[in-house]
């Protein structure tokens, strides 16, 4: 055999020793990669999950919203938000998530909070001024602060005066 063929089949062989080394060496890298994909993709789901309680949130009506609708909603958001922080802060580095990103995070965390504070404060008031409106109903009180159950509870009876008719 002549010494270029030797040479040639060394160096193929070579060749092909580097393209294996590099297929071993670069396998944990490319399955690493998919982990990531994979963990950066979650954060994705858990942002558009929170993105659909804000979409609920915003088809309330702006007037005459059910304030134990919009606790619930808002409990719902609150905690929507403190599973994507979570998940912000402990994949940061691994899905390119800037601090300013998560600074931003944080402050709406804070403000949906005190929204969540409100609008739950606003449910309990509510469920208590019901459940007064159902006693003074049940004992048949007529004064000032009657309601009339098959309307809003909050509404004082409108009473016609007899001059009127």
């Amino acid at each position: 055999m002549p010494a270029s063929t030797k040479a040639l089949r060394r160096g193929s062989k070579l060749i092909g020793a580097m393209a294996l080394f590099a297929a071993l060496a670069l396998a944990p890298a490319s399955v690493f990669a998919q982990q990531v994909s994979s963990d950066c993709q979650k954060g994705g789901e858990l942002f558009k999950a929170r993105i659909g309680w804000i979409q609920k949130i915003q088809s309330l009506p702006k007037k005459h919203t059910d304030p134990m609708t919009a606790c619930s909603l808002f409990n719902g958001l609150s905690s929507a938000n403190a599973r994507v922080l979570a998940w912000a802060k402990s994949n940061k580095d691994w899905c390119s998530i800037e601090d300013s990103q998560i600074a931003g995070l944080e402050a709406e965390s804070t403000n949906v909070s005190n929204i969540r504070g409100k609008a739950c404060a606003a449910a309990a008031q509510f469920a208590k001024l019901k459940h007064q409106a159902e006693q003074a109903a049940k004992n048949g009180q007529d004064d000032a602060f009657s309601v009339d159950m098959h309307s809003d509870p909050l509404a004082p009876r409108v009473k016609i005066p007899p001059s009127a008719l």
